[in-house]
């Protein structure tokens, strides 16, 4: 059987087109926003939407100043110091936050703006606290969308979240 490379060529030139007609505009209307913090409402999650070391400005309604690495250890604690609820991400959590846009981030930066600010090089880069293997842990990468690998003594941004994604726990 002789296979011809000229309709396999042409059906990939149609493939971008129909993956682009998929993407979505950041509108940040999945969250339900007040002030800093941005809820979603498919999943229930409270986020912070400045990554940590970052503040929220009412006035320009974005996040200012510089975003802090962490080792996935010194986000934990900063997180448990922080009380309320707020915690390090799971990466299913961080997972929801996944955006096909069209363009820019793969995060809604209507409801995160500002995020790419944590590119210290490689990308915003965001810790989660669920370990992929031992001593590695999850990762999501939003200015390209993609999740990966770290160890936990890396340097990574952190967004902080409170709520639990499979609902309320009982004991």
């Amino acid at each position: 059987m002789k296979f011809s490379t000229i309709p396999a060529l042409i059906l990939l030139l149609f493939l971008p087109i129909n993956a682009h007609a998929t993407c979505i505009e950041a509108t940040g209307s999945g969250f339900a926003i007040k002030g800093d913090e941005a809820t979603d409402v498919a999943h229930g999650l409270t986020w912070k939407r400045c990554a940590v070391g970052m503040t929220w400005d009412t006035l320009t309604n974005t996040c200012l100043g510089d975003p802090r690495g962490f080792t996935l250890d010194e986000a934990l604690a900063y997180a448990e110091r922080e009380g309320g609820g707020w915690r390090v991400p799971k990466g299913p959590e961080l997972e929801t936050l996944y955006a096909e846009t069209c363009e820019g981030p793969k995060i809604d930066t209507n409801a995160f703006p500002n995020i790419t600010a944590s590119d210290f090089g490689e990308g915003a880069t965001f810790w989660s606290s669920t370990e992929a293997m031992p001593g590695m842990f999850y990762f999501f990468e939003v200015t390209n969308g993609y999740f990966d690998m770290h160890s936990k003594g890396y340097h990574l941004s952190v967004l902080l979240v409170k709520g639990n994604l499979l609902g309320p726990t009982t004991n």
